[in-house]
C-alpha cells in the first residue's frame, strides 16, 4: 500500500517559534575574493527570520541562496538587544527564503537563544 501523501513526518530536533527577527547575512566565499572591508560591506544582505529554533532558522530573503553553501549572520534578538554570530548552511532554498541550519554557535550564544525561544513560547 502505498503512503498516506498528506502524512507528514517531523525530522526537525528542536521545534520552531515563529518570529520576525533582524538578520545580516553574507556568504562565505573564497576569502581573496574579499579584498577590503568595503567590499565584504557590499556583500552583506539585511533580512529577518520567519521562524527559529536551537538548530537553525527560516530565512526570507530576496535572494536565491543555493543549498550547500555557508553563511555568516549577525542575529540580533528583540527586547533584550543581545546580538550573537553564528556560522550556517543552507539545507533547502526557493524564490522566498530558505531554511538555514546552524553549523558553529558560541555555547553562551546557545543558552541565550534557548532562553530567549523559551520566554517566547511560554509567552503564547
Amino acid at each position: 500500500m502505498p503512503p498516506d501523501g498528506d502524512m507528514f513526518i517531523e525530522k526537525r530536533v528542536h521545534p520552531r517559534v515563529t518570529l520576525k527577527i533582524p538578520v545580516k547575512y553574507r556568504v562565505i566565499e573564497d576569502q581573496t575574493e574579499i579584498k577590503t572591508v568595503h567590499e565584504h560591506k557590499l556583500n552583506e544582505q539585511t533580512s529577518h527570520t520567519f521562524n527559529m529554533s536551537l538548530g537553525g532558522l527560516y530565512l526570507v530573503s530576496d535572494h536565491i541562496l543555493e543549498v550547500g553553501c555557508i553563511l555568516r549572520m549577525d542575529i540580533t534578538l528583540p527586547e533584550i538587544s543581545e546580538m550573537f554570530s553564528v556560522y550556517a548552511e543552507v539545507v533547502w532554498a526557493n524564490d522566498t527564503g530558505a531554511g538555514i541550519r546552524f553549523e558553529a554557535i558560541k555555547e553562551e550564544d546557545l543558552d541565550t537563544l534557548r532562553n530567549y525561544l523559551s520566554e517566547k513560547t511560554h509567552s503564547k
